[in-house]
């Protein structure tokens, strides 16, 4: 497997690649930009339509103290202490800005763009708590945390988008517990009892 030729080693190495970019916690776009190799060459490393050359390989380690020759070793071990490099800490502060080049960041983003669109679904209508919005996302395929839910559903109340009171705790099971909890609405809806489950 340790030919360079092999269609094997070549899946080995793009496997690499994706590796190094998740240690890192950075989108494609955001290793084109850290390594100075563009965004359309690293897209044909990774897949598969252009093999990677010990210069490339040099290019894409140099920021995280890696030597090319480490990355086209099979036998040597991705260290997950590269998330750690000066030069890649530098990158985090230097683009901060910039969420389109780091994993976490997008993600958080398409929640984010997510939560704008579904407050403008019927399930907003009416006071809906915080694990009845996390049971829709879930329906429709979006895992997203509650903490996520919440502090964007607080943020929506703070820009006026959305109305937000306090309720008793409703179960799953239906039961209403003791303690009250935040529950948000649409603005312009009189309705007081929270979204059916």
């Amino acid at each position: 497997m340790d030919d360079k030729n092999t269609s094997d080693y070549n899946s080995a190495i793009r496997a690499r690649l994706l590796r190094i970019m998740q240690i890192a916690g950075l989108e494609r776009t955001g290793l084109a930009e850290f390594t100075k190799i563009s965004d359309s060459h690293l897209y044909a490393l990774l897949n598969g339509t252009r093999n990677i050359t010990g210069e490339t390989a040099d290019k894409i380690g140099a920021g995280f103290k890696l030597q090319g020759a480490q990355i086209l070793n099979l036998n040597f071990e991705i260290p997950a202490q590269l998330r750690k490099s000066a030069a890649l800490l530098e990158f985090y502060e230097l683009y901060a800005d910039n969420p389109e080049y780091f994993i976490e960041t997008k993600a958080a983003m398409k929640n984010s763009y997510y939560l704008d669109r579904m407050i403008n679904t019927t399930l907003f209508e009416k006071p809906v708590y915080v694990w009845q919005v996390k049971e829709a996302c879930k329906e429709d395929n979006q895992h997203i945390s509650s903490k996520q839910i919440s502090q964007k559903l607080t943020y929506l109340a703070d820009q006026k988008k959305l109305i937000v009171t306090r309720q008793k705790m409703k179960k799953k099971n239906g039961e209403e517990g003791k303690r009250e909890v935040l529950v948000y609405r649409r603005p312009g809806n009189d309705e007081t009892k929270p979204a059916a489950s």
